[in-house]
């Protein structure tokens, strides 16, 4: 089962780092054609950047619509997160990630016979997890995903789903119904799928660092038992220690790779919430497609910061797995690796980003709660 989960794992992240980037094209012996074809789809999505900017500051007329003004704000954030998350991840960071993946990989397919079966076992459950969050997060989100843009649809008179019109071309033009309806409907399904699977990456990424976390735990608990303790304490000491730090090289991959893609994420959804918070302020706020978008949102929220609960809670369960070891049934010198070993265990593995810390449960808490007060300022102000 395990081979199964991998690859459809697998077959998600060289979707992710393909579609977007144009790769199933191929290269071509023009360096600029290449650069032409990675820049088409951020270039693209700024585009709408700029629509969004273009409706709120031109074309809308009625501020008073709080669901339009929302949706637009939202839709505009969304756009603007893609060109960051293309940017950070599939360009500046895609090598870096592809190794990551590629380590845990070899970890699974050696042969050491110490950690050969820990492994399996832990990458079993962990990635089953992944696989399974995966499904249920890119089916419950594409389902709502479909529910807003109809509303949208609905509520533009089948012209666009985003809200805004395409400068240049007139209503009474042949061109203008399926210009901007075919325009918005890719480039809002493209985007909105691009900014879920960025966050299955990154959940996958963090679950595979929790698989080896868990399986040096069950290594380190192995010196429970006396008579392994005493008589390959030394090996399976030294043995942590040489996992530990390779660990560490990848820990360190992933802080860089997913520091700048949290800020930006966080600090969109907060922008987010408030603009969707900002509807239930009217009398009938109370709208499916709001209810919906919140779903999302919250949904993308908790995904994120979960997981960085998780890998924080295995690293300080692998630290605190060697109080509970016979360590006293270690020779003198096992026992002097293992001190220097608890030393570098209080530095546990996690997710860090500026002006958040450490992203646990208690950033989602924190971000839920700051996204309402902003709402409610807003509020006040639109009045």
């Amino acid at each position: 089962m395990l081979k199964v989960y991998q690859a459809n794992l697998k077959r998600i992240v060289l979707f992710f780092f393909s579609a977007w980037s144009l790769d199933f094209l191929g290269s071509c012996r023009w360096r600029f054609l290449n650069i032409l074809k990675l820049s088409f789809y951020p270039i693209y999505v700024f585009l709408g950047v700029t629509g969004e900017a273009f409706h709120v500051l031109v074309q809308m007329e009625d501020y008073s619509d709080l669901v339009e003004f929302a949706f637009s704000i939202a839709m505009g954030l969304a756009m603007f997160q893609c060109v960051m998350i293309y940017l950070v991840i599939i360009i500046y960071n895609r090598k870096r990630i592809t190794e990551i993946f590629e380590y845990f990989e070899g970890l699974v397919a050696s042969s050491d016979p110490i950690m050969s079966k820990i492994r399996q076992k832990h990458f079993t459950t962990n990635t089953r997890i992944a696989y399974i969050c995966a499904r249920l997060f890119l089916t419950s989100t594409i389902v709502c995903w479909f529910l807003i843009f109809a509303f949208a649809t609905i509520r533009s008179g089948f012209t666009s789903p985003m809200f805004f019109l395409l400068p240049g071309i007139p209503r009474d033009s042949i061109f203008f119904y399926p210009v901007n309806l075919v325009n918005q409907t890719f480039l809002f399904f493209s985007a909105y799928e691009l900014i879920m699977v960025s966050d299955i990456i990154i959940m996958i990424t963090i679950v595979c660092c929790k698989a080896e976390l868990d399986a040096i735990a069950e290594l380190i608990a192995t010196l429970n038992h006396e008579d392994l303790a005493a008589n390959e304490g030394r090996v399976i000491v030294r043995k942590v220690y040489e996992i530990h730090m390779n660990l560490a090289v990848q820990a360190d991959k992933l802080t860089i790779a997913f520091w700048h893609i949290y800020l930006q994420k966080l600090l969109v959804i907060m922008l987010y919430l408030c603009s969707m918070f900002l509807i239930f302020q009217e009398k009938d706020g109370f709208s499916y497609e709001a209810i919906c978008s919140i779903f999302v949102i919250l949904s993308q929220t908790f995904i994120l910061c979960y997981f960085g609960q998780i890998i924080m809670n295995s690293s300080e369960v692998m630290s605190d797995s060697f109080y509970m070891t016979k360590w006293y049934e270690l020779d003198i010198r096992a026992q002097k690796n293992l001190l220097i070993l608890m030393m570098r265990f209080q530095h546990p593995v996690k997710v860090e980003t500026f002006g958040f810390g450490t992203i646990s449960l208690y950033t989602f808490v924190q971000i839920c709660k700051i996204s309402f007060s902003y709402a409610a300022i807003l509020y006040a102000l639109f009045n």
